[in-house]
């Protein structure tokens, strides 16, 4: 009699229990693959075997679950170690799937390879499961429905791995994308199991059932595999869950820094003036410029980056082939370049640029793109022309111009000094700088380094220096401190310029106008000859009058001593009087060096009034002095002061000749402002002229038909040569005021 196939049925609840499994399953196979690709070293490994595990796990419960879902009439044990077995190749097929889907690219080929691997080990697992039935009966399979099966779980398994790694982004989260696979995927994967159950049949055995490591599974068993199951995969997705939101934790952080970073960079970059670049090689293209670079260039960052060909146009016509040059050497090379080169923006203005490139090659050593920076040094190239240009003034200028250190050591000489000092720069450099200051002046340069440690500059100092071969020259030194980065003065650089020919005008200078001035008192006193004969005469006809007197006095037959006494005393009195008039006038016609020494202003006056006295009273012109009391005493030449108020008194005197009413010359004497001495002399005559009020101190003016132009030129010279200054104003209703101030002796030894 022919043998019968059990029937067998399903437990439906429990069917859909392991499709709900298998999407539980599918969901963490696509959130733990999102871990594993995020990993890195041993982390990855760990998450690898541990997810697989967990789907694993899932898988093979699935299985299991479907497999307790299908009841037959006869009692069904499980052997468990082909249970673990089949447990164990579950396993593997995860390690495989995830392994495949967390590279960073999945080809086709990779994609099949990993589908036929992985089905195989679905297709292990549930043929090794049924194995592992123990019952009363013999199973026999369907060739045709086990190729299917095996088939749907290649391909079910191609699927798997194709909606796993485009679901895989960790930032992806639960979300309706990722819930969608896992239904998907969890509804496709029994498909291959209860394909695999129908190519299987069942028919009764009288043999003895082996049941040897075997065991039954209960209701409460099937119920414990299910719960241990979503514990399992329950707590996988837990610590995926709190790892990415560790993960998350970190990479704000870590997006934070960067930013930061960024900043820092963008920061630096723009003190600097540094721009950063990556460019394809292929095309040109621009990877990525960085806002300073925009800004170098003179480019719109809202406009994108610019293309190859645009940043060529922008370089310097004169620059570009050597830019494009340096490229190409670079590209055919696959090295780095470094080039300098202009930019030309639109506006006109043209940069200096420092470019420097660094190739990127690929595994197969391929050229993929540059990486780089540009740096804007157009100040660092005016910088460089200015101090080239400042070398070649140095270098070029008559003047000497030397550094030193603040111990006095030479430390540059330029060819300058080496013309106007007779050393060459190798023999005076490293030399100390009282190697041309005359032994006894070097105490100047020790008053010199006390007045730069201080921070002050010297200006125009005049002095003294020596000549190789000893001769001495005059010149006028400039000196400034030499300051380091914190502001420390560590030296000095100290111009030099000869002043000897100018010291030797000046000197003939002054003697011309010393001559001049002689010339011109000799001029004025031969004027007033016959003023100075009256002025002589009178005082020795006096003294003969009382010479006579006295005689009278003596000869009468009573002679009358004290009479004659009186007599003789006014002889002597008119004598000296004859005397000091006759010593003024020599002063004044004798030439010589002037001599400085103190002066009462006020007794300087009193003698010329004296001198030019009777030349205002031959004019009707009255003299009136308002003359301070205690003034204080000046220091200058008392001839060349009795010049000056000479001049003065005798143009006021010569603008009175033909003045119709009062004519009055007025001379005073006052403290001026601080402390100085104030004198001035005023007249009732013409006035200043109009409209050239401001020429009469020029040389060489005059109004007057017999003058020189001279007086008031020499006055004002011998008035500024003595650190005062000369002036004159209009009066009301006529006439003019000449005034000079004079420092007072103690102001003068001050200054």
């Amino acid at each position: 009699m022919a043998a019968v196939n059990l029937i067998g049925s399903y437990n439906y609840a429990l069917v859909a229990l392991s499709v709900l499994i298998a999407m539980f399953a599918s969901y963490a196979a696509l959130d733990l693959a999102s871990r594993v690709t995020a990993a890195g070293g041993w982390t990855r490994a760990v998450w690898l075997l541990g997810g697989a595990g967990a789907m694993g796990t899932g898988i093979w419960s699935m299985h299991y679950i479907g497999m307790l879902a299908f009841i037959l009439p006869i009692p069904v044990a499980y052997h468990w170690p082909t249970v673990l077995l089949s447990l164990l190749a579950a396993i593997l097929a995860s390690v495989v799937a995830l392994g495949v889907v967390s590279r960073q690219k999945m080809g086709a080929s990779r994609a099949v390879a990993g589908s036929v691997l992985i089905g195989a080990g679905i297709a292990s697992m549930h043929y090794i499961g049924m194995a592992a039935m123990r019952l009363p009966a013999i199973c026999q399979f369907n060739s045709s429905l086990v190729v299917m099966s095996v088939v749907f779980a290649v391909l079910i398994s191609f699927a798997a791995l194709w909606i796993t790694f485009h679901f895989r982004d960790e930032k992806t989260g639960i979300g309706p994308e990722k819930l969608a696979g896992a239904v998907v995927m969890g509804a496709a994967i029994p498909v291959m199991h209860y394909t695999g159950m129908a190519a299987a049949s069942f028919t009764p055995s009288g043999m003895p059932t082996d049941l040897s490591h075997a065991v039954s599974i209960s209701t409460l068993g099937t119920a414990g595999i299910a719960a241990v199951t979503f514990v399992v995969l329950g707590l996988a997705l837990l610590t995926s869950w709190v790892d990415r939101r560790f993960a998350a934790q970190t990479l704000e952080l870590q997006e934070e820094k960067l930013q930061r970073s960024e900043a820092y960079l963008a920061e630096a970059q723009r003190l600097t003036h540094t721009g950063s670049w990556a460019w394809r090689e292929a095309g040109g293209d621009a990877v990525h410029v960085s806002e300073e670079w925009y800004r170098i260039y003179g480019f719109d960052p809202e406009n994108g980056p610019p293309a190859f060909e645009e940043c060529r146009q922008r370089t310097h016509p004169e620059d570009r082939a050597k830019w494009q040059g340096a490229i190409d050497r670079a590209i055919a090379e696959k090295s780095e370049y470094e080039v300098e080169f202009r930019i030309l923006l639109p506006d006109g203005s043209v940069k200096h640029i420092h470019t420097v490139g660094h190739p990127v090659l690929n595994a197969s050593g391929d050229l993929v793109q540059f990486v780089g920076s540009s740096t804007d040094i157009t100040e660092r190239k005016r910088a460089e022309q200015a101090t080239l240009l400042l070398a070649a003034i140095v270098e070029s200028s008559h003047d000497a111009i030397v550094s030193k250190s603040l111990n006095g050591v030479i430390t540059s000489w330029n060819k300058g000094a080496e013309r106007l000092f007779g050393y060459a720069a190798e023999e005076a450099v490293g030399q100390n700088i009282t190697l041309i200051i005359p032994p006894e002046r070097r105490d100047e340069e020790r008053t010199i380094i006390e007045q730069l440690t201080r921070g002050e500059r010297v200006d125009h100092f005049e002095t003294v220096r020596m000549r190789k071969d000893g001769s001495l020259l005059d010149v006028s030194l400039t000196i400034s401190p030499m300051k380091d980065a914190s502001g420390r003065v560590v030296g000095a650089s100290k111009l030099a310029r000869d002043i000897t020919e100018r010291k030797r005008a000046e000197e003939a200078l002054r003697q011309a106008q010393t001559d001049l001035a002689h010339a011109s008192r000799l001029t004025t006193m031969g004027e007033f000859t016959a003023s100075l004969a009256h002025e002589v005469k009178q005082p020795i006809a006096a003294a003969v009058t009382d010479a006579n007197t006295c005689v009278r006095w003596i000869t009468r037959d009573e002679p009358d001593l004290k009479e004659a006494r009186e007599a003789a005393w006014r002889i002597v009195k008119n004598a000296k009087r004859a005397t000091e008039i006759i010593n003024r006038v020599h002063l004044l016609f004798k030439k010589g060096t002037p001599q400085r020494e103190l002066v009462d202003v006020n007794e300087v006056a009193r003698e010329m009034i004296v001198l030019l006295g009777d030349e205002a009273s031959r004019h009707s012109i009255s003299v009136r002095t308002e003359l301070a009391e205690d003034l204080p005493h000046i220091i200058g030449d008392r001839v060349q002061l009795q010049q000056v108020l000479m001049n003065l008194i005798v143009n006021g005197v010569d603008a009175m000749h033909d003045v119709d009413g009062p004519r009055e010359l007025i001379i005073q004497s006052q403290r001026g402002e601080d402390g100085q001495v104030l004198i001035s002399v005023s007249d009732t005559g013409v006035g200043l002229p109009p409209q050239q009020a401001d020429k009469i101190f020029n040389a060489f003016f005059t109004t007057k038909a017999q003058g020189t132009g001279m007086g008031l030129r020499i006055s004002r010279s011998i008035v500024d040569s003595h650190g005062g200054r000369l002036w004159a104003v209009d009066n009301s209703p006529r006439g003019a005021t000449f005034q000079f101030m004079l420092p007072a002796a103690t102001v003068a030894a001050h200054n």
